[in-house]
């Protein structure tokens, strides 16, 4: 080697070696915490539709309260799904949610004692009727699905599809468009059941009121809907809570203050086309206010002699004469 011959020195001092090799350990650790947040508290690689096709994992996420988490479905049977949501952040719990579709009488939703719809809860009306809580509720499903859904003629044969919130409380915003969202899918899926103007219209959520003290002259907010004066065995006053309005349908609750049992009467004025077909077969008041056929119907808790006394509560005659009334006046019904 000559004297003007040099030879490159490729070697590295030891210090930026290990400062080269810590950075490069560090960023692996970033992107490996990185992609486990993104698999665990997002949808990545997620199918588009889960449960049967019924929904969207982010249609089940708004359900369960919103936020990351990992949405992943399990398929129980062809009627049933259980929907998880898994979260990785430290202190955040996993949440469940079941989708049932299951049959009902013809008289469902509104069975003599227990109404399933009424202002206890949020109303859908219009293209899926249906009722809903942060808890889970129900959408109808027309009688042409009976045996799309279950492959046989069930004995009763009104079908509804289910939400279960698993006791974990969901989100209300979330739960009631889920249920519509997956009674459409069931309709116009690929077995198909359909039924003639049904599902087409846009579906309406009503919102539940709170809790107010009611007005004896105003019962209900309906204008010249008078009661006399209640009040609870123990001298509570009388609460109600309303869903919707005279206009879209309206569904009113009466309780007494702190009365676990829950409200003593149940006042609905029904105009959604599903529902005041399935109270055709009920003695309510069925008229036509501006051109739709309307259903003045109401559920009146059972009390004797001597309670109706102590309350100042109306017999079911009296209670149905004054609503009927009133709403009739106040709708401009015929």
């Amino acid at each position: 080697m000559s004297r003007t011959d040099v030879v490159p020195d490729t070697s590295r001092p030891p210090g930026r070696s290990r400062r080269t090799a810590w950075i490069a350990s560090v960023a692996g650790a970033v992107v490996l915490l990185a992609g486990t947040f993104t698999y665990f508290n997002t949808n990545v690689l997620t199918p588009d539709r889960i449960c049967h096709g019924w929904v969207t994992p982010v249609e089940a996420a708004d359900a369960m309260g919103g936020g990351p988490g990992r949405v992943t479905a399990r398929d129980g049977s062809d009627t049933t799904c259980v929907i998880h949501k898994a979260n990785w952040l430290p202190g955040s719990a996993d949440k469940h949610l079941e989708l049932s579709t299951e049959t009902e009488d013809t008289t469902f939703p509104f069975y003599s004692g227990v109404w399933e719809i009424s202002a206890v809860r949020h109303v859908m009306t219009g293209g899926i009727p249906g009722a809903f809580d942060n808890y889970g509720g129900w959408a109808l499903l027309p009688e042409s699905c009976t045996e799309v859904v279950f492959g046989y003629a069930p004995q009763h044969p009104q079908p509804v599809l289910r939400a279960y919130g698993f006791g974990s409380e969901g989100e209300a915003a979330g739960i009631g468009p889920l249920l519509a969202s997956a009674a459409r899918a069931i309709i116009s899926g690929p077995k198909g059941c359909a039924a003639a103007g049904v599902g087409e219209e846009p579906t309406r959520f009503l919102s539940t009121s709170g809790p107010r003290t009611t007005d004896f002259d105003k019962v209900c907010g309906i204008p010249g809907f008078r009661l006399a004066k209640m009040t609870g065995p123990k001298g509570q006053r009388v609460l109600e809570r309303t869903s919707g309005s005279l206009k879209d349908g309206l569904y009113c609750d009466l309780s007494f203050e702190g009365d676990k049992e829950g409200p003593f009467d149940r006042l609905a004025v029904v105009n959604d086309a599903a529902l005041v077909d399935i109270l055709k077969s009920r003695k309510f008041d069925r008229v036509n206010c501006g051109g739709r056929p309307t259903v003045l119907a109401y559920d009146w808790g059972y009390a004797d002699e001597a309670e109706l006394a102590r309350t100042g509560r109306p017999d079911a005659a009296g209670l149905a004469k004054a609503f009927s009334g009133a709403a009739r006046e106040a709708l401009h019904c015929e």
